[in-house]
């Protein structure tokens, strides 16, 4: 029996040490998070300070469970007291428990910062993950102190700094931290009175260029299709020479003819009928040069379709041989500006 109270005895000693090295600790956390406000706060490993407080208050709860437990009653209502107290302690620990979860829930990474020659800034950051997005903070140490001096937001969830997509190249005392999310990046002193580590290693940080602006292409003017219209017509007649037209005579160049589109555009169409010793094979020939001339090939009921989408310059020809012994052909560009 003076054993199991010297037992008890020691576990409720022990548990009061533990409870005051807990509320130093909190209280050396608070005090150090508040010496230059927000932007200062205890870092160990990956845990900032509400999330170490959040542990040391689990640790808190779990010391005085410890101490419920320990607790001996003769009488009923003292053993209902003790009951109650490790009822109580119990659910302490489990909703203190959750709120470590949940302070600690964030996929959190602390990574040296190195810059480009491959040496220690002497900065670290913390790079923290959630859902849609994460958050890179720059920290000065001092001990177990860290300082924030830069933030840079990732909409992208991304984690640069682990990754090593990031640069730092140095300038006139300073720093400049870039990433792909950072636009121009963040500038931080380079710190002194230190000898940098080098050596070091990280993937090289090469910002995605900008992508150009397409340049918009200049719209073609109803004269410079029709130019290229007289041209693709008198290179479809060097093809067919000889060729003679509805009349009996041979074909010649013609200039084409305009009509009024909407908006004060005009159409220039030339149209063209001839008759050759072998119209299925001038017909080859004729699309054959409309090929070479690179333009794009479609084709339409009996109808072969040769168009280009630049100067919008289109022929349409068809062989009727079986009609009336005559290649029918159409020349048109689209309807445009007057210019």
């Amino acid at each position: 029996m003076a054993d199991a109270r010297r037992v008890a005895v020691g576990i409720r000693v022990l548990t009061a040490v533990v409870a005051i090295l807990i509320a130093g600790a909190m209280t050396a956390v608070a005090v150090s998070t508040s010496e230059e406000g927000g932007d200062t706060t205890v870092l160990v490993g990956t845990l900032d300070s509400p999330q170490i407080l959040a542990v040391l208050i689990l640790l808190g709860f779990i010391d005085l469970a410890v101490l419920a437990f320990s607790l001996r009653a003769t009488r009923i209502a003292g053993r209902a007291a003790v009951i109650g107290a490790r009822v109580v302690a119990t659910g302490a620990v489990v909703v203190a428990g959750a709120g470590v979860f949940l302070a600690t829930f964030p996929t959190t990474v602390v990574s040296p910062l190195i810059d480009d020659d491959g040496c220690d800034t002497g900065y670290i950051i913390r790079e923290e993950n959630h859902w849609l997005s994460s958050s890179s903070s720059l920290y000065r140490m001092d001990g177990l102190v860290a300082t924030r001096v830069a933030a840079i937001s990732n909409a992208d969830g991304g984690t640069p700094f682990q990754d090593g997509a990031y640069g730092v190249s140095e300038a006139d005392g300073s720093l400049r931290v870039s990433t792909t999310t950072a636009g121009d990046g963040v500038a931080v002193p380079e710190l002194t009175g230190r000898v940098p580590e080098c050596g070091k290693t990280r993937p090289t940080f090469q910002a995605d260029r900008p992508t150009p602006t397409p340049t918009a292409p200049t719209p073609v003017s109803l004269e410079r299709a029709e130019a290229e219209l007289e041209r693709m017509y008198a290179a479809t007649l060097a093809t067919v020479p000889g060729a003679v037209g509805t009349d009996g005579r041979a074909v010649a160049s013609s200039a084409p003819t305009r009509t009024t589109c909407d908006r004060g555009a005009s159409q220039s169409v030339l149209t063209f009928a001839l008759t050759t010793e072998d119209n299925a094979t001038s017909l080859t020939k004729i699309l054959a040069a409309w090929d070479a001339a690179g333009y794009e090939i479609d084709r339409a009921i009996q109808t072969d379709v040769r168009f280009d989408p630049v100067t919008t310059v289109t022929l349409r020809i068809a062989d009727r041989s079986t009609i009336d012994e005559t290649i029918h052909g159409e020349i048109t560009t689209g309807c445009l500006a007057d210019r």
